[in-house]
């Protein structure tokens, strides 16, 4: 399979900058536009881009802060960005333990490239995943992971609203993104979704709305916008 890196839009995650510039020229050598790869010092900061832009390609470190890579990925895998839950990711860190292999391939991470890399080490794992077809992934497997010593990883969902709290039946098409859950959000088989509490994201509601067919949400009951933001 033929790829055309230069169409390619790729974001680079790494606390390092010496790191990430060569990386650069190694995907530069390889065909990739300069200007279509975009860089990030740690996952907070990379969360807020792919929230707002679309990219091709992850190239994350893991041990970061105020955000890891784990807890990055596990925030695009669970559909809190712009961008598709099934991006391909490929993980680039000096720590691979093999607690950290596990914990990624439980967030279907695509690759494990350890550092210091090859120019031909990152040449053969971006090949081999952008290569291979795209696994279906469901957005709302990922909230229990169990991918750190504290058993959870990424954002905790908000306290449930009281029951008193008035709840707004919506059809799934007129639900806000950001909308909070007045009530748990089941699947036709019974499956919990979301706890009450949550918020829904936009690439959620997408995901309801183009696979109704296995997920069988039809309404969704919210918390009007006036009473979740007093």
């Amino acid at each position: 399979m033929s790829i055309d890196y230069s169409k390619l839009q790729v974001l680079l995650v790494d606390d390092q900058m010496l790191v990430r510039s060569l990386l650069i020229q190694t995907l530069k050598s390889m065909g990739f536009h300069p200007e279509l790869i975009a860089q990030a010092s740690d996952g907070t900061a990379a969360l807020r881009l792919l929230q707002v832009r679309p990219v091709d390609l992850v190239i994350c470190d893991i041990e970061m802060r105020p955000m890891n890579g784990l807890e990055l990925l596990k925030e695009l895998r669970c559909g809190h960005t712009l961008n598709a839950p099934n991006l391909p990711f490929l993980f680039l860190s000096g720590h691979s333990g093999p607690v950290n292999v596990v914990q990624a391939i439980q967030l279907h991470a695509d690759d494990f490239i350890v550092k210091p890399p090859t120019p031909a080490e990152v040449e053969k794992a971006i090949r081999l995943t952008m290569s291979r077809p795209r696994p279906l992934v469901d957005p709302f497997a990922y909230y229990t992971a169990q991918i750190d010593d504290s058993g959870f990883v990424g954002r905790r969902f908000a306290q449930a609203p009281l029951e008193s709290d008035p709840a707004q039946e919506l059809e799934l098409w007129d639900v806000p993104a950001d909308a909070l859950l007045a009530k748990d959000l089941f699947s036709l088989s019974g499956h919990l979704l979301l706890p009450a509490g949550s918020r829904i994201t936009a690439g959620q509601l997408n995901v309801l709305r183009e696979h109704h067919d296995r997920y069988g949400v039809s309404h969704i009951a919210v918390v009007p916008e006036e009473t979740s933001e007093q």
